[in-house]
């Protein structure tokens, strides 16, 4: 009997240790000149939680970005037009990088994109949108949340059902 509860702590404390995680920015597409992110860019999002979009150039000829939020089923549902590039002093390849950031609260469950149109001289109409000079997407997953116990307190829950269950096998 020790040793079953011995497993489900072990189990229990290593769950608890993998659920933080980082999500891994799909930055590197900033060696052509253009990228876009979000905070959630390779990690699921609960439903109703606020995710920002990041857009980087080293053009220093972009003067903004314009954000499209698509629905999953590919519908533009929201527009942020003309965000303002600013730059913090960061540099790529010994090139400044301007950013600029838009946010959108997911309400619906699915495969979301975020299209970032770059703005500046010598671009052309594209996405309906003038002076676009490059456009770069990218794409999370929002997934139901457990309102009453969340993701930790469903996985807690089971592993105690589990340890009734072996419990009452023994008995």
């Amino acid at each position: 009997m020790k040793i079953a509860y011995a497993i489900i702590a072990i189990l229990l404390a290593g769950t608890f240790l993998a659920i933080p995680s980082m999500a891994h920015a799909q930055w590197s597409a900033i060696s052509s000149g253009y990228a876009i992110t979000t905070d959630y860019h390779g990690i699921d999002v609960p439903l109703g939680t606020l995710v920002t979009a990041t857009a980087g150039t080293t053009d220093a000829n972009a003067t903004s970005v314009t954000f499209l939020w698509h629905y999953p089923d590919n519908e533009t549902i929201a527009y942020e037009v003309n965000v303002q590039v600013w730059s913090n002093g960061s540099a790529y390849d010994g090139k400044l990088i301007y950013y600029a950031n838009s946010s959108y609260i997911p309400d619906v469950l699915g495969d979301w994109g975020v299209q970032a149109l770059f703005i500046g001289e010598g671009g052309t109409k594209k996405a309906n949108h003038d002076d676009v000079v490059r456009i770069r997407a990218t794409s999370y997953n929002t997934i139901p949340d457990l309102p009453v116990v969340g993701t930790a307190g469903a996985i807690a829950t089971m592993l105690l059902g589990l340890g009734l269950f072996l419990y009452k096998k023994k008995e």
